[in-house]
């Protein structure tokens, strides 16, 4: 994933969000690839709610209002008690007017200071699906992923080992499918993982011996999801009589996406063998540990 820096984010998105600089100093184009935006709210009391560093900071009437309503003195410290996260900008909205020390603090922190017309809760929708479409990372992944009993489970092992015929099977008892084959997963921050069918085979499964098939011509509509989070994944593999599985269910295992990570269970596949029911109890036992 590059970097989206403020710069970019007003070059590429100033006009629909109606942005404006009122500080910049010189040199503070930050990241905001990892950035989380919330209202100064309660952090401007003192009370440490939602405290995270390089974070957009957005002040809306209420926070402006308050500030005005403090001394001189308070207004200060409240500002550097805020300042001390180390923002990456701060934005004003609905045009407010822009109390003096908020302004002289932007400049002694090198923090960038815009403002907006545009209200605060519509301001935040926008900025979010902004932030959702610059800074998310992706990747693509060979693997199944559906939703059984509401959970997202990618089905993952080598070619041949009979992950679309599950698939099919657990499609067959009422779950959705999401993707086959090609898995394209997206980063959501700061920590979902979110995957979909790539555009060529949405919605479709390459079953050896019938072809591709269509999931939703077959099942109907609602076999079908467009996304969904990732929360299990589950390798099949090869039944070997010599390796050891897991038999008490004590020891959690994980792996890594994207750097998040999530569960992992690894599951032997031999002939009649009903992996469909075995990977429904997965799903139901993940259900109870979340």
């Amino acid at each position: 994933m590059s970097n989206f820096t403020i710069k970019q984010l007003l070059e590429n998105a100033g006009t629909y969000l109606d942005l404006k600089i009122v500080k910049y100093p010189e040199g503070t184009w930050k990241n905001l690839s990892n950035s989380r935006y919330f209202t100064a709210g309660l952090l401007l009391t003192g009370i440490e709610s939602n405290r995270v560093n390089n974070g957009i900071v957005i002040f809306g009437s209420t926070e402006i209002s308050f500030l005005f309503n403090l001394s001189e003195e308070k207004r200060k410290e409240a500002l550097e008690n805020l300042f001390e996260m180390e923002p990456a900008c701060s934005i004003v909205t609905k045009q407010l007017k822009i109390p003096k020390c908020l302004k002289t603090i932007s400049t002694q922190t090198k923090t960038t200071l815009l403002t907006t017309s545009r209200n605060t809760s519509e301001f935040i929708d926008k900025l979010s699906s902004i932030l959702e479409e610059y800074t998310r990372e992706v990747t693509r992944l060979h693997g199944v992923l559906l939703d059984v009993f509401g959970i997202g489970v990618l089905l993952k092992g080598k070619s041949g080992i009979g992950k679309s015929e599950i698939a099919l099977d657990l499609i067959s008892r009422g779950h959705s499918l999401v993707a086959d084959d090609s898995v394209e997963i997206h980063k959501h921050h700061p920590d979902v993982l979110e995957g979909r069918g790539t555009p060529v085979v949405k919605h479709h499964m390459e079953i050896r011996g019938l072809g591709i098939i269509s999931i939703p011509r077959l099942f109907g509509p609602a076999s079908v999801r467009d996304k969904k989070k990732i929360e299990l994944i589950i390798n099949l593999e090869k039944w070997e009589s010599e390796e050891e599985y897991e038999r008490l269910g004590l020891d959690d295992h994980s792996t890594e996406i994207l750097g998040l990570s999530v569960p992992l269970l690894i599951l032997p596949v031999r002939p009649g063998k009903t992996m469909a029911t075995i990977i429904e109890v997965a799903a139901r036992d993940r259900i109870l540990k979340l």
